[in-house]
């Protein structure tokens, strides 16, 4: 029989291996970023909504090819998030502008203002983005035309039918993410500098339930040291694309996707 102090060891010795020979805990995933309350915002008659970056990302506006909105890190290497509506898409629906006519008919004369407003009525006809949108145009601009004859020939109520049916051929318009993504897509080549950037991936999600694109890209500038980590997300909602921007830290990246996560368009 072994002494008992021995015995003691051996049970102190068999009781520690398991912990000593037991793999280390992996480490914590980072937190998730604590966004600020949602805000709700209408750039162009499409109202979307969206949690706002924590404290130390300073607000500024968007008109990059956008009407949105942007926020940039304080005290960071330039980090941006961005989100905001393709004005460009948006305003080629010109139901809005021919719905107001209809609405101030009545108080129209035959001088400055009515000119003005039929003008602004007039669909685009260049670089369509779908077989539809050329037909509709054409529709459109006949019947604009048509009301204004009618009433420069004072023949009110024939130029108000006319600017119905202008109105009732814009609201047939709509816009899908595959009719409208080839044109705002990120692509390498379509930059001042090619060189600078480099193409990693592109992906089809949901943005709010609606069909989506993510592509993920690096910028390398001879000024800096750092290279960039950049993403862009691209979502339509009821014919109006929203783009969704960011460049900076790869660290930094969570705050983009949480920020992309929490859209929601209101109704």
């Amino acid at each position: 029989m072994l002494p008992w102090h021995l015995s003691a060891c051996l049970a102190l010795v068999v009781l520690a291996a398991p912990a000593c020979s037991s793999t280390p805990a992996p480490p914590a995933a980072p937190a998730a970023p604590q966004l600020l309350p949602a805000e709700r915002f209408d750039w162009t008659g499409e109202p979307i909504s969206f949690s706002m970056p924590p404290a130390g990302w300073r607000r500024e506006g968007e008109t990059s090819g956008v009407k949105g909105i942007r926020f940039v890190k304080e005290r960071s290497v330039g980090e941006g998030i961005g989100v905001g509506d393709y004005y460009i898409l948006a305003d080629r629906n010109r139901s809005s502008h021919i719905r107001e006519i209809l609405e101030k008919f009545d108080s129209y004369d035959y001088g400055f203002a009515w000119d003005k407003a039929l003008r602004e009525a007039y669909a685009y006809t260049d670089t369509p983005f779908s077989p539809l949108e050329s037909e509709i145009a054409e529709r459109v601009n006949a019947e604009v035309s048509q009301a204004g004859m009618a009433y420069r020939n004072r023949d009110r109520d024939t130029a108000k039918e006319h600017l119905q049916e202008a109105l009732a051929a814009a609201e047939r318009l709509h816009f899908s993410l595959a009719e409208v993504i080839d044109r705002v897509e990120f692509k390498p080549e379509r930059k001042q500098n090619p060189e600078y950037y480099h193409l990693i991936g592109r992906r089809d999600t949901t943005i709010a339930g609606e069909p989506a694109v993510v592509v993920d890209y690096t910028v390398k500038v001879p000024e800096r040291l750092q290279t960039y980590s950049a993403r862009e997300a691209y979502v339509v909602h009821n014919s109006h694309l929203f783009i969704c921007t960011f460049i900076g830290l790869q660290e930094t990246l969570a705050v983009f996707d949480a920020i992309v996560a929490s859209i929601e368009f209101p109704k």
